[in-house]
């Protein structure tokens, strides 16, 4: 296949797009950014941010393993979750806590190793953690281990598929 005529094709079609306004953003006060983030929702590329469901089964699978999170609601803007980031067969991020939601924040806790809690992004298809995360986090981790900018995809909305996943150490995550 001749990628310098596909590369060409595809921008000609980009250009011409542009030219009958479909890409064109509205005027408006908001950033550009936000505009096109906009425009993206509209047409059904992005999620809308002020609609997006959080509880399900998120994983992200690697040469590693594959990593999991679960989000249950508990009937409020609160949920409980459960985590599993791996890094081998020996070495593993494993806890439970709760998440609270506030826009694309979510605020996470995490209970029973030790003090660790920190804010996650999540844009309705993937949840990130941040890259630097308290000392206290290290308690859910063994050696070499480390949940810092772990991330994950939704794959499975709603609470019984979130019941179904699997931990290691913690049988079900979100059970």
């Amino acid at each position: 296949m001749n990628y310098r005529r596909l590369h060409a094709s595809l921008l000609l079609l980009a250009l011409a797009a542009c030219d009958n306004g479909a890409l064109a953003p509205t005027t408006s006060d908001a950033p550009s950014g936000e505009a096109l983030d906009d425009q993206a929702v509209a047409v059904g590329i992005m999620p809308d941010p002020d609609d997006v469901e959080f509880a399900g089964r998120f994983e992200t699978r690697s040469e590693l393993g594959t990593d999991k999170f679960c989000a249950v609601s508990n009937g409020t803007q609160q949920f409980n979750i459960g985590f599993l980031a791996v890094y081998g067969p020996e070495s593993k991020c494993e806890g439970t806590g709760t998440a609270t939601i506030k826009g694309q924040t979510v605020r996470v806790v995490l209970t029973g190793q030790g003090s660790c809690s920190f804010d996650a992004r999540y844009d309705g298809i993937e949840l990130r953690f941040p890259g630097t995360v308290e000392s206290g986090c290290s308690t859910y981790c063994s050696a070499n281990a480390n949940l810092s900018g772990t991330h994950y995809f939704m794959v499975q909305p709603g609470d019984e598929a979130a019941r179904q996943t699997l931990g290691r150490d913690i049988e079900r995550l979100c059970g």
